[in-house]
């Protein structure tokens, strides 16, 4: 009975705060504020995406639960969990937001744990609650330096600290990109995401679909001191870029399932920290809102792989030719090109480089089956996608109303050289898996570059873990 109350409160929560939003950010109103709280258009969107994946978190677990002995304590952290979340993404004064950030860490620690005895996820846990000080510790230093020095005490008025340039607003977004960073778990301080698997599945869908991207909702909500601070910028795109190319051709090598999934989530966030840098706030928010739903549905639906994988078999084709990929990828890339420089003012390159790679090579694909209906097929289906893109980023805009970023022509050049290597990796792994260099390549990556491992020492040199046996004893 519990779960299913749970559940219609989320759905009640859900329809409320998107309600808001869509009034607040179509002109109906202004945005909300009062008791330290505000309901923007983004604060209220990511409070119905909280509600929603609740809601679809809590209705799963509620099966997953029902022979567990322990199922009322489980139901206890995760109802903290989403409390805090919900309370971090309305909150509007510096304090509750700091608040309602260490509640979502501390409330999910105990959710990592709720099986002590496995000494994997005692291991994640441990490593996640070092982070988790040393984000919090900086997100107080920058929340307190924006208190001492300009006097500011919420979210709403950051938009009057754009125009100031202050030596002291650069240092403050680059300790809120930190922040950011440790939080969307990116390398080197991402092992501890690859192991929580073993939580329970409602406990790893709802950390990858509303947990792990907090750090792009802060970025996001704090962009007036982003946008003017080209240093922050310039860690945000290095350390994510990296952390991209890494985690990209990492997931290539991985069989498990979950483990994979966790690649993805570090892959994906980096992306999205990526589109920050770049300025680009309004497909960030859209990427983050649909890499959540696409996460909770991938975790949550982690058990059917097996016979997914069995229908995957009768459908496989073989490579097409290396040029045929080649060719595909030009092709599509002059294509999107003139399309983009007809239709738009031309800026940045590397989005559009990322879509025409990931088009080409789409294309490529079915190379072996080409037919003129499949083609046609193929460019429908590249135009329907272009248009969602399109009017979802347009009706984005229309609520987010975010400041324009400068350009800055070298982070572009090192996001395109990212993108490049990223594909570069995977054509060589898979046009070239019995070479000498792919097998060495093949056998660091799925180690993760042995990076975890480095981290994992540092981890336990500063401080050690005790680990407790199912007993609850200590050793």
């Amino acid at each position: 009975m519990r779960w299913r109350i749970t559940a219609s409160i989320l759905a009640v929560f859900a329809l409320a705060f998107l309600s808001v939003s869509l009034i607040t950010g179509m002109g109906g109103a202004t945005a909300l504020y009062g008791w330290g709280f505000g309901l923007t258009p983004l604060s209220a969107g990511f409070a119905a995406m909280i509600s929603f994946i609740g809601f679809v978190v809590v209705r799963f677990a509620a099966v997953q639960m029902r022979d567990e002995h322990e199922g009322a304590r489980f139901h206890r952290w995760l109802m903290a969990v989403l409390i805090a979340i919900l309370f971090t993404a309305v909150s509007d004064h510096f304090l509750l937001f700091w608040l309602g950030w260490v509640g979502v860490s501390l409330s999910l620690h105990r959710l990592l744990v709720f099986y002590p005895e496995r000494p994997r996820a005692q291991l994640a846990a441990h490593k996640k609650f070092i982070f988790a000080r040393l984000a919090e510790t900086s997100l107080g230093a920058a929340l307190v330096g924006l208190w001492w020095q300009f006097d500011v005490l919420y979210i709403s008025e950051l938009s009057a600290l754009a125009l100031l340039d202050s030596p002291a607003t650069q240092w403050i977004a680059i300790l809120l990109v930190i922040v950011a960073l440790l939080k969307c778990a990116q390398l080197p301080m991402h092992g501890w995401l690859l192991q929580v698997v073993e939580a329970p599945t409602a406990v790893s869908a709802l950390l990858h679909a509303g947990i792990i991207n907090l750090g792009g909702f802060l970025l996001l909500q704090f962009s007036p001191l982003l946008t003017d601070a080209p240093a922050a910028r310039w860690l945000l795109a290095i350390v994510a870029g990296i952390s991209m190319l890494v985690a990209a051709t990492v997931t290539m090598t991985r069989i498990s399932v979950k483990v994979r999934l966790a690649w993805s989530t570090v892959a994906q966030m980096a992306l999205m920290l990526v589109e920050i840098s770049l300025g680009y706030y309004t497909l960030a928010a859209l990427h983050l809102l649909a890499h959540s739903c696409y996460k909770a549905y991938a975790f949550l639906t982690s058990g059917s792989a097996v016979e997914q994988r069995e229908r995957q078999r009768f459908v496989q084709l073989g490579l097409p030719p290396f040029a045929a990929v080649i060719g595909g990828v030009l092709a599509v890339l002059g294509l999107v090109t003139g399309l983009v420089i007809s239709t738009f003012e031309l800026d940045y390159i590397a989005p559009w480089l990322a879509v025409s790679l990931a088009l080409g090579l789409w294309l490529s694909t079915m190379f072996e089956r080409f037919r003129f209906s499949e083609l046609l097929r193929a460019l429908c289906a590249a135009v329907v996608w272009f248009g969602v893109y399109l009017i979802a980023t347009w009706a984005l805009s229309q609520q987010l109303k975010f400041a324009q970023a400068p350009y800055l022509w070298q982070l572009d050049v090192w996001i395109c050289t990212v993108l490049l290597g990223i594909t570069a990796v995977y054509l060589w792994l898979l046009y070239r898996p019995q070479s000498a260099h792919s097998s060495r390549l093949f056998v660091a990556l799925n180690a993760g570059l042995y990076l975890d491992e480095w981290a994992t020492r540092l981890t336990l040199t500063i401080w050690p873990l005790r680990t407790t046996n199912s007993k609850g004893v200590s050793s």
